[in-house]
C-alpha cells in the first residue's frame, strides 16, 4: 500500500451517510507511524475502531486504540515493549456560517457541505499524547531494571568515577566552613 492509499483510509466519507451509528475500523502499523513521522514508535501496531453517531447538526465520534507498541528505553535505547488500550471522543458541529475555529481541540467546526472528514492529525495526536513521559524497562522481581547488561555495567563504571572527590572542591568547602 502507498502513502496516499494509506493517508485516504483517514478520511471518512460524510455525504450519503444516513442518520444513525456507524462503526469503521482502521489498522494503524509500521507504515501510519512512518507516514505520521512518529520517531518515538520503533514498531507496533494499533487497531482503531471507530463508532460515528450522525445526527441533523452533529457528528459525535467515539474512538478506541488498542495494541502493541515499541518504544526505546530512555536509559539504554533498547526497546521496550508497551501496550495501549484507550478511548477518545470527537464531536463534529456542521456550521452554515462558515466558522470553523473553536478553542476546545475535542470539538471541531466544519462547513455543512463537506464531504468528507479528514481524521489522520487526531489519530496522531491521540497516540502521541497517550504516550507515557518516561519509557524505561520494568524493574525485574529482585528490583534490577530490564536494560541491557552491557549498558547498567556501563553506567555503574562512569557513576564511580563521579563518586570520587575533586580536590578543588574541597578546598572551596573549607573556605566556606572558615566564615
Amino acid at each position: 500500500m502507498n502513502k496516499k492509499q494509506k493517508r485516504d483510509e483517514f478520511k471518512l466519507r460524510l455525504s450519503g451517510v444516513r442518520l444513525g451509528k456507524h462503526e469503521f475500523s482502521i489498522f494503524c502499523d509500521k507504515e501510519f507511524f512512518e507516514l505520521a513521522e512518529i520517531t518515538e514508535i520503533i514498531e507496533g501496531s494499533l487497531f482503531l475502531n471507530i463508532t460515528m453517531e450522525k445526527k441533523e447538526t452533529i457528528l459525535q465520534f467515539s474512538f478506541h486504540f488498542y495494541g502493541e507498541i515499541s518504544l526505546p528505553c530512555d536509559r539504554c535505547l533498547d526497546p521496550v515493549p508497551l501496550s495501549l488500550d484507550f478511548t477518545e471522543t470527537l464531536i463534529v458541529n456542521f456550521s452554515s456560517a462558515g466558522e470553523t475555529n473553536t478553542k476546545d481541540e475535542k470539538i471541531w467546526i466544519i462547513p455543512e457541505n463537506e464531504y468528507e472528514l479528514d481524521i489522520f492529525h487526531f489519530v496522531y495526536e491521540s497516540i502521541i499524547l497517550a504516550l507515557p513521559l518516561k519509557i524505561t524497562h520494568f524493574k525485574t522481581e529482585n528490583g534490577e531494571s530490564d536494560c541491557s547488561l552491557e549498558f547498567t555495567e556501563r553506567l555503574e563504571k562512569l557513576s564511580a568515577k563521579k563518586s570520587e572527590n575533586d580536590p578543588r572542591w574541597d578546598a572551596l568547602k573549607n573556605i566556606k566552613n572558615r566564615r
